[in-house]
């Protein structure tokens, strides 16, 4: 993806479209915009191919927020973010097709994982200091993020909508997991 930044911008440069002083940052927005693209459409082929494309924007829904604000590990090339998430999606939406599990022992794990999540707070990866004002913004994201969802749970166990109160407890232990991991980690660093 970088190469291919770096020979978009170089392209823009040569046809006079940006001044030299522009090029790195229009490299850096065009790496983004392509590895952002290429992992939205391979979720969208993964949930299309598995039928299971509400279930993949209900996944993303809680998914982005909480990574987002609540940070944990990152890998340390694009390629091995984007298996990486590949893999979480496709194993929850598995999970979600294959098994039924009663909601009360789906909502005790959310709730398990809701409150690591608090317990463990954010998680700032080394290459990208918060200040902190910026970790107040986040926390206070991630709490009105966990509102919602902790909200979002009581109305799956007033409908008995075991498929998506499963979902978001995987959800949540993926990233009470990512963030563990990543505060493990980034305390040693």
């Amino acid at each position: 993806m970088e190469r291919l930044a770096k020979k978009l911008a170089d392209y823009i440069y040569e046809k006079e479209i940006i001044t030299e002083e522009l090029v790195e940052i229009y490299q850096y927005g065009f790496q983004c915009f392509l590895e952002l693209s290429a992992s939205t459409i391979c979720s969208i082929i993964i949930a299309l191919f598995l039928g299971m494309l509400p279930e993949c924007l209900f996944f993303f829904l809680l998914f982005i927020p909480m990574r987002s604000y609540g940070g944990g590990l990152h890998m340390k090339t694009y390629f091995a973010c984007f298996i990486g998430s590949c893999f979480i999606l496709t194993s929850s939406l598995l999970a979600v097709q294959y098994l039924t599990i009663p909601i009360p022992i789906s909502f005790a794990l959310y709730l398990f994982a809701a409150i690591l999540i608090l317990l463990i707070g954010p998680v700032d990866h080394p290459n990208r200091e918060v200040d902190a004002q910026e970790n107040r913004t986040f926390i206070k994201r991630t709490y009105f993020t966990m509102l919602v969802s902790f909200l979002l749970a009581l109305l799956f166990i007033f409908t008995q909508n075991t498929r998506y109160m499963l979902l978001q407890a995987i959800v949540f232990v993926f990233i009470s997991a990512t963030s563990l991991i990543g505060r493990l980690i980034y305390k040693q660093t």
